[in-house]
């Protein structure tokens, strides 16, 4: 915003080498920037962070940032302004990242009887930083918002008007995006799950009739059916301003948290669900500023990009197949396939290897040819996009986190270990 953010001064060069000798798409590009990247993640309790005040998916989201080699951001908001370091020990790990935040708990999308609204917030209240001083936007002047809001008009079961609500939101949040890479990130909204957290799901009763004594089935129902519904809104207000040459994304957070395993009180994400989400988010945003021309620290290194987004294409030799990434990509991320019907498995901690039927195999290795590399990557796009190649069929080796599933994580999870094998 205003300026800030980046001096673009040539286009991505992509290059293509052959999967046989160990495919390697790299991104090179002569872009500076001027400042650090300006991130405010913006939303309400999930985004503020819920378990023990431990700030959340944010805190892994820098880490995953950091591991892909991308160090010059700077997390901004009205929240934990107050330094750029803390750091949090999760696994053995010590992570250090940026607090700063507008993740306000308890908030809804606007202002209604019992909830304060993150419109009114953002742009009702005056902030000041140094001799500056108006709206949110305006003062801590985001290049790039993630914004995540709805959870709790959900749970109000305030469905009807959401959807007017979020679009006054996101186009007064447009208003303000006037750089030329300017980026609105609009999130869809876990899964809640109502079965146990009906104590807070009063409301449906009085506005569906459902009530959770009477018939928890249909009670539990409605409510997944008015999460459904509010992300086909958060997807539709995307699609209708990207038709208007907005600068906005959909991220399907959804997609990523699982109900059974990622939830801590049946809304709010466990560490693992955070954990998801961070990698998930830093996955959108390095992905993004690596199509614009910035990518690694500073903006000026090359990390190699197993995916980019632009139009390219790539040519699988060991496969029948070309293809290019934009077809590939389109819905990868939001694919969330059955769970899988597996064997009994055991795997080491780092998942590089699991054991079948006496049978050891490498996870990751989808084509079997002892080699982890972009092929693979190839193969688990075509897989979750529905169009597997004739000579492969899924198994254990695309489970690469071992929650006996494959959806858009494991992909997420196998490029990093392909960068990382590659640093």
């Amino acid at each position: 915003m205003k300026k800030q953010f980046f001096a673009v001064a040539a286009a991505i060069c992509v290059g293509i080498i052959g999967v046989l000798g160990g495919m390697h798409i790299s991104l090179a590009s002569q872009a500076e920037s001027t400042q650090p990247i300006r991130i405010m993640a913006v939303g309400d309790s999930i985004t503020d962070g819920y378990i023990d005040g431990n700030n959340g998916y944010r805190k892994y989201f820098c880490y995953e940032m950091q591991q892909k080699g991308f160090t010059d951001f700077d997390m901004v908001g009205s929240n934990n302004n107050w330094g750029n370091e803390a750091t949090y020990d999760y696994n053995g790990v010590t992570i250090t990242y940026d607090p700063a935040h507008s993740g306000f708990s308890g908030y809804s999308i606007e202002a209604y009887p019992g909830r304060i609204g993150i419109y009114e917030t953002i742009f009702n209240n005056t902030y000041y930083s140094g001799s500056i001083s108006g709206n949110m936007l305006e003062v801590y002047d985001p290049d790039i918002v993630m914004l995540q809001i709805g959870t709790n008009d959900i749970l109000d079961a305030k469905l009807d008007g959401s959807k007017e609500r979020l679009e006054k939101l996101v186009d007064a949040i447009l208003a303000e995006m006037d750089g030329s890479n300017d980026m609105l990130f609009l999130a869809s909204i876990p899964e809640i799950d109502a079965l146990e957290r009906y104590d807070w799901l009063g409301a449906y009763e009085t506005v569906y009739g459902v009530n959770y004594y009477e018939d928890a089935e249909a009670f539990a129902e409605k409510v997944e059916e008015c999460v459904a519904a509010y992300n086909q809104i958060v997807q539709q207000v995307v699609e209708e301003r990207q038709e208007s040459g907005e600068r906005i994304r959909f991220a399907d957070i959804h997609s990523v948290v699982d109900m059974e395993t990622g939830l801590y009180d049946g809304v709010h994400p466990n560490e693992s669900g955070y954990s998801y989400m961070g990698t998930y988010w830093s996955d959108q945003i390095y992905t993004y500023l690596s199509e614009i021309g910035v990518a690694g620290t500073n903006g000026t290194t090359e990390n190699p990009v197993t995916i980019p987004t632009e139009q390219v294409t790539v040519t699988v030799v060991s496969e029948d197949v070309t293809t290019t990434t934009e077809e590939m990509m389109t819905e990868v991320g939001t694919t969330v396939l059955e769970t899988l019907k597996t064997e009994e498995t055991t795997a080491d901690t780092t998942n590089t290897s699991t054991t079948t039927g006496g049978t050891t195999i490498v996870v990751g290795d989808l084509n079997q040819d002892e080699q982890v590399n972009i092929a693979d990557t190839v193969l688990l796009c075509r897989y979750l996009l529905g169009k597997p190649a004739s000579n492969w069929s899924v198994d254990l080796r695309a489970d690469m986190n071992a929650d006996g599933r494959i959806n858009g994580m494991d992909l997420s999870l196998l490029r990093q270990r392909i960068i990382e094998s590659e640093v």
